[in-house]
């Protein structure tokens, strides 16, 4: 029992950085010799939902508006942007231009940063009484990650 408790203490130490660091200097077989020491904090991963927060809703008796709001060292993608309806009373969506820039995992592309806000006109007297919309979009947090398209199936009341 006491060789098990002092084996489990020996492991123990060998995780801590300080200890794996000193173990580097004295060549003593630490599992930490041959690799760097890391350090800093460890960046944690935002939830696309809270990077590219959507809000969907009925402007006026002719419009919809998508709104994404998009944190600070965040963007979206336009040519990730996908608005499908089996409605066809819905217009073609009024999409503002976005910002040119070279992206790392994509080449040359348009992208939005802070807000993207897209108007959706429709014909009020066919509409009906719901519409639902299927939505694509991409994003990425700048030089760090992207995240796999987002897929978001939205009904909306037509009042």
């Amino acid at each position: 029992m006491h060789q098990l408790l002092k084996i489990s203490l020996l492991c123990l130490l060998s995780l801590n950085p300080a200890y794996a660091q000193l173990g580097n200097q004295t060549g003593s077989g630490n599992i930490f010799d041959n690799a760097p020491l890391r350090t800093g904090t460890l960046q944690s991963v935002m939830p696309a939902d809270s990077a590219f927060a959507l809000d969907v809703y009925v402007e006026s008796t002719s419009n919809i508006v998508l709104n994404w709001q998009i944190e600070p060292g965040y963007y979206l993608y336009r040519k990730s942007l996908g608005i499908d309806s089996d409605n066809t009373a819905l217009g073609t969506p009024l999409i503002p231009e976005g910002i040119q820039t070279h992206d790392e995992f994509f080449g040359d592309v348009e992208v939005y940063y802070g807000q993207l806000l897209i108007r959706i006109p429709y014909d009020p007297e066919q509409i009906g009484d719901s519409i639902t919309l299927n939505l694509d979009y991409q994003g990425c947090a700048e030089e760090r990650y992207c995240y796999p398209v987002q897929n978001r199936s939205i009904t909306l009341e037509i009042l």
